[in-house]
């Protein structure tokens, strides 16, 4: 039995692609709409807003667009962001409606804990998405620590500093990874064993990409699952998604070739249709 399970979190335990970019788009389209903007200038301006904080979830992104900036002359962000505050109830009413738990997620992680499995959560994205979306779903008392990037340099436009965004998370559970901590490093996925006290032959990681994490995991000779599930995305809201993207043509070229890297990578275990296939793997008896 495996003692340290590792879990990717977007796409492994909820459809991030099909809730953000409903969100996202729910969102521009409501800036567009208010303002009467180019849609496509916005939508090019939130690419490089993103491209430039390398996150394609930058906090309130929209205030930095040089549509808007050129719309509101003389305006602080506070001041512009009560202008377009449906657009942000817009992101966050569809945010309530699409985000959700894969199936079984949430009695399998129970299980896990109950046998004893140390959880720990590992991500590429930055802290303020990772806090909103592990307290949104009640993930957080699951996992003994949770890895992902650092934070973003922004605050709320209200004035909201982050020390009081964060008071309510239990920050002594989280690591910040620099942006150059990158999957699929094995240094850094060998770090987490090692600060975990578990040999890696003891440890598992799950997650839904073969570049990114199975490679990485393969590397650092983890047991690799991948969680096939996750990858399932619809194709229009995925190309959607690309279109805001933060990838520059280096990202994209750091892709192809990663990916010429991993065409040989087998997981060691595949996880077709739920999470809950994962209790099969670390041999972990269900209960009926």
């Amino acid at each position: 039995m495996k003692r340290l399970l590792i879990c990717d979190l977007d796409n492994t335990l909820y459809d991030w692609v099909g809730y953000f970019v409903e969100a996202f788009y729910a969102m521009a389209d409501e800036v567009v709409r208010i303002t009467g903007c180019d849609r496509e200038e916005l939508l090019d301006d939130f690419r490089d807003v993103h491209r430039q904080h390398h996150d394609a979830e930058h906090p309130f992104a929209v205030l930095e667009t040089k549509t808007i900036k050129r719309l509101f002359p003389g305006k602080n962000s506070g001041e512009i962001a009560k202008i377009i505050d449906p657009a942000m109830h817009a992101f966050n009413s569809t945010r309530k409606r699409r985000l959700a738990l894969y199936p079984t997620v949430r009695s399998t992680l129970d299980q896990l804990r109950e046998h004893n499995i140390r959880l720990v959560a590992h991500t590429e994205s930055k802290l303020y998405a990772v806090v909103d979306r592990l307290t949104r779903l009640d993930l957080t008392p699951y996992f003994s620590h949770i890895y992902c990037r650092e934070r973003s340099a922004s605050i709320h436009p209200d004035g909201t500093s982050s020390s009081e965004y964060l008071s309510q998370f239990p920050m002594r559970k989280v690591f910040e990874l620099s942006h150059h901590q990158r999957k699929p490093n094995q240094d850094v996925l060998l770090e987490i064993c090692e600060r975990e006290g578990a040999h890696p032959h003891d440890a598992a990681y799950v997650g839904d990409s073969i570049v990114r994490d199975m490679m990485m995991a393969k590397r650092a000779e983890v047991t690799a699952i991948w969680a096939k599930y996750g990858t399932r995305h619809d194709r229009d809201a995925y190309d959607r998604l690309v279109r805001v993207s933060h990838w520059t043509p280096d990202d994209v070229a750091r892709e192809r070739l990663l990916s010429r890297e991993a065409a040989d990578v087998k997981p060691d275990f595949t996880l077709e249709h739920t999470f809950g296939e994962v209790l099969s793997v670390i041999a972990v008896k269900q209960v009926n």
